[in-house]
């Protein structure tokens, strides 16, 4: 019988090891479902991919038990560490010329980390902030269906005029709607998979730190907040190695969106107000900086080391100050 730290070790490594192999999958499937439904890449990133299940469950049950140090808390450390992670470490090693999403996102990201700060300071008017953060979200789904009619309509099709009997034309029919069918079913499996990897990558980092004994402050900074971005890290990297950087990025855009505004705005409505932290403000001020820099940097259309040296050492400064105040 192995000993325990060994099995909760050997997970870990699987768990990793299982969400990297599948981060390339999840994009090449992600290319395929592009060309095939004629859906922009940035579409399936920010609305599909964009999606935060693990965060949003988190902050939305702490606001319901009233406890909004942790609800808010989680959203705008998460936010800090997210593009820390996801963006400041590969754009370290990595140079990758991005395609410029369009610029109302870049606006959006700084209106929502203003909304966030704004109401970090004026603690009693939590609840307009909140509504304002739902109605920034709405306007962001409306822009973002109006980004995919608009590459529906200027989407050049190459179409070659043979004719074809009814049943060739039935045949062709049906082998797209199977081969979408497939890419489909294959996409969700995988993003499952990988959902339930990080769900073991969590707990195995969490019984290691037990049997190791290190410090509770350390492992919620720093090992969580590197393990629950592994995904989001691997996607990134990923998406620019394979030439697919409007996924990967509009994926992680789209994640740290649908945290600052509609998770956020939900849990302010169900808080309504809160009693004024200086941690909060500190750290949704460094939210701001991270959300103003990430916005300028992808607005120049490439990942630079200089933007990745930026988003690390705010990250570091994050994790040092919350250490700090841990105490």
């Amino acid at each position: 019988m192995l000993p325990d730290p060994v099995i909760w070790l050997v997970l870990f490594i699987a768990s990793y090891i299982a969400i990297y192999s599948l981060a390339d999958f999840i994009i090449d499937t992600l290319g395929d479902i592009s060309e095939s439904f004629c859906i922009a890449p940035i579409v399936l990133g920010l609305l599909l991919l964009g999606i935060d299940l693990e965060e949003s469950i988190v902050s939305l049950i702490a606001a319901v038990d009233g406890l909004a140090y942790l609800s808010l808390g989680n959203l705008i450390g998460n936010t800090v560490i997210a593009i820390g992670i996801a963006f400041g470490l590969p754009a370290l090693y990595l140079k990758a010329e991005i395609d410029q999403l369009p610029r109302f996102y870049y606006a959006e990201l700084i209106v929502a980390g203003i909304f966030v700060l704004i109401s970090m300071i004026l603690t009693d008017y939590l609840f307009v902030f909140g509504l304002l953060s739902i109605i920034l979200f709405a306007a962001h789904l409306a822009y973002t269906y109006r980004t995919q009619r608009a590459f529906q309509s200027t989407r050049v099709h190459t179409v070659i005029d043979t004719p074809k009997s009814d049943l060739d034309s039935e045949i062709d029919a049906q082998a797209t709607k199977h081969d979408r069918t497939w890419a489909g079913s294959k996409l969700l499996l995988a993003l499952l998979v990988v959902f339930l990897a990080a769900e073991v990558l969590v707990t195995s980092a969490e019984e290691l730190v037990l049997l190791t004994g290190l410090n509770e402050s350390f492992f919620g900074l720093i090992i969580m907040a590197a393990v629950t971005n592994v995904e989001e890290f691997w996607l990134v990297v990923k998406s620019i190695q394979k030439g697919h950087v409007a996924l990967g990025v509009s994926a992680q855009v789209g994640k740290i969106l649908w945290n600052t505004t509609l998770i956020f705005g939900l849990c302010s409505l169900l808080l309504v107000q809160f009693r004024f932290e200086i941690v909060m403000l500190l750290s949704s001020i460094l939210s701001l900086f991270a959300l103003v820099l990430l916005a300028v940097n992808l607005s120049q259309n490439r990942l630079s080391r200089a933007a990745g040296i930026g988003y690390t050492t705010i990250l570091v400064a994050f994790l040092i100050m919350n250490s700090f105040f841990a105490f």
